[in-house]
């Protein structure tokens, strides 16, 4: 099967803030993101200058890498609580305390003035608050966990004494991690806990050992409290992990302007106002839908992308009949395979121009009237019942044929503009070193063009891959034609764009900074046109359809 909810591309989606480094990986066509200001307070009143309001609506979030939430979370909240209420306890000892009260400082203050003996023993603290555990060298020690004598290795023990070799410590630390729960003693009668920082500290002697390199990394990627953000993120429905592949981010939920105060978010399931699809960002700049956990989907409601996804994986005999990366030739009928994002093609046989989408000649695509996403319909002569209903079968298939393969071809054709532009960073550094001979002070200015249009390349293609699910159960309107008259004009400006490109990284090319200067303005007009018919076609899309102009068919 082509297309799977968790092969979904998320590349290029982009909704926060501008890296200082130089990325291609940039904010939303919308500026508004990094203006906006933050309604989001923290728990010690303080605005968050992280907060953001989607592009495409009012609702607002937070980005999240877990070493932020760390910091944020807990880190922060045990210095607070050293700094205004328990000055004379240890960052180990208030961290102890703070795990074992689920990280509720009022609790730990109320426990610990209450009673500070109790809280210290159920909490797996020394009784008179001095630690004494140690990190000793130990010459021809045997370990009564793994029963071997090493002729020198490293021994922790707590404040106890009950000693074990640091390799026994390691795996007995990372298999406990995962319950999110403080460690104790390995010795099963101790309830002694070990501290998180004495976690690092068996974590980097362990890896030493193995690689000769001791690494020490900052107290907010502690292992222990990095399980216990996790346990944290996940137990709350207002957090969402990023879907993307290998992203390890997620971003809190804060709601429209309204909702925020509230602490809800309801949606209506068959809603057609896109306008509550709620698009947010992670820090790595990948776009998706909060409800629904899907890449940015508009003009698509959720429950059509599910409709449209499960109608993939029902008809998956059918979808495999689609070959989107091979076509034959209109012209000579040689096999071709498409092997770049952009789709307009050459065969190398003939020469023949052609659209990879409708196969019919470039030369009328090269204009204005750009339509070979329309779905024509065959038209039936009449006939008995039987054939009546075998032609209406044929139809539907015909129809999502042509949809599922647009589709496909676009998701195709991003995987292929992520591999053209993943070289645009090293033709980039050639015009910056270009330039740098007749202008000494090159600013990031010089060059914001090029990650600009690759942003708006890729956000335009994904938009225009989610419109054919969009059409496909869209009614036949007037309206509905213009709304194919809007992806028309969309799918030309990208198709535009793409091949210019692919042209500056074109092997054949030997000039890859004059090009990109030749095409200077070319690259920054199309780039922003991309962007205007973008939000031509979902704000036209979210306005017909609240007035009811666009529907949805039954299909």
């Amino acid at each position: 099967m082509y297309y799977e909810s968790d092969a979904v591309s998320f590349e290029y989606d982009e909704d926060d803030d501008a890296s200082d480094s130089f990325s291609f990986e940039t904010e939303d066509d919308d500026a508004a993101l990094s203006q906006a200001k933050p309604l989001y307070y923290t728990s010690n009143g303080t605005t968050d200058d992280n907060a953001r309001t989607s592009t495409f609506n009012n609702v607002w979030y937070r980005p999240w890498t877990l070493q932020e939430f760390v910091q944020v979370h807990f880190l922060d909240k045990m210095e607070k609580l050293k700094q205004d209420h328990l000055p004379n306890c240890s960052v180990d000892e208030l961290l102890i305390m703070l795990q074992y009260k689920k990280w509720q400082s009022e609790e730990v203050i109320n426990d610990y003035f209450d009673s500070r003996e109790r809280l210290y023993k159920n909490s797996g603290l020394p009784l008179d608050g001095k630690s004494k555990n140690t990190f000793t060298v130990i010459q021809d020690f045997s370990c009564y966990v793994c029963c071997e004598t090493y002729p020198s290795t490293t021994v922790y023990s707590l404040t106890c004494g009950h000693q074990f070799c640091i390799s026994c410590y390691y795996h007995y630390v990372t298999h406990e991690i995962s319950n999110s729960k403080l460690i104790t003693c390995i010795d099963p009668e101790c309830t002694l806990s070990i501290p998180h920082k004495d976690i690092d500290e068996i974590f980097a002697t362990y890896e030493a050992k193995v690689s000769a390199v001791k690494v020490r990394k900052p107290l907010s990627l502690n292992p222990l409290l990095i399980s216990s953000a996790k346990l944290f993120i996940d137990s709350h429905n207002t957090y969402k992990w990023c879907p993307a592949t290998d992203c390890n981010h997620f971003t809190e939920l804060l709601g429209t302007p309204k909702e925020a105060e509230e602490g809800e978010h309801l949606k209506e399931s068959k809603s057609t106002d896109i306008s509550q699809v709620s698009i947010i960002g992670c820090p790595d700049h990948h776009e998706f839908c909060f409800d629904c956990n899907y890449e940015n989907h508009l003009p698509c409601p959720c429950w059509v992308v599910k409709l449209w996804i499960k109608k993939c994986e029902d008809d998956s005999e059918t979808a495999n009949w689609i070959d989107a990366n091979t076509n034959a030739c209109p012209k000579c009928q040689a096999s071709i395979e498409k092997n770049g994002g952009c789709n307009h093609m050459t065969c190398r046989k003939c020469r023949f121009e052609f659209c990879w989408i409708c196969l019919g000649d470039w030369i009328h695509h090269n204009n204005s009237y750009y339509s070979c996403n329309k779905f024509k319909e065959d038209k039936e002569n009449g006939g008995n019942e039987t054939s009546k209903r075998k032609y209406k079968s044929k139809l539907s298939l015909q129809k999502y044929l042509h949809f599922y393969k647009r589709f496909a071809i676009h998701e195709s054709s991003m995987k292929g503009d992520l591999k053209t532009l993943s070289q645009v960073n090293e033709v980039t550094r050639l015009y910056m070193e270009a330039r740098k001979e007749h202008e000494h002070n090159l600013s990031w200015n010089d060059i914001q063009f090029l990650p600009d249009a690759i942003k708006s390349l890729a956000n335009g293609r994904k938009t225009l891959k989610w419109t054919y699910c969009f059409a496909y159960y869209l009614a036949d309107s007037n309206f509905s034609e213009i709304f194919e008259s809007n992806q028309d004009y969309l799918n030309k400006t990208v198709e535009d764009l793409s091949e210019i490109f692919e042209s500056i990284v074109s092997k054949k090319n030997t000039n890859k900074v004059g090009t990109i200067l030749k095409n200077k303005n070319k690259i920054i007009n199309l780039s922003d046109l991309i962007s205007s018919r973008r939000k031509t076609l979902i704000s036209s899309a979210e306005v017909n359809l609240k007035e009811g102009l666009l529907s949805f068919s039954s299909e």
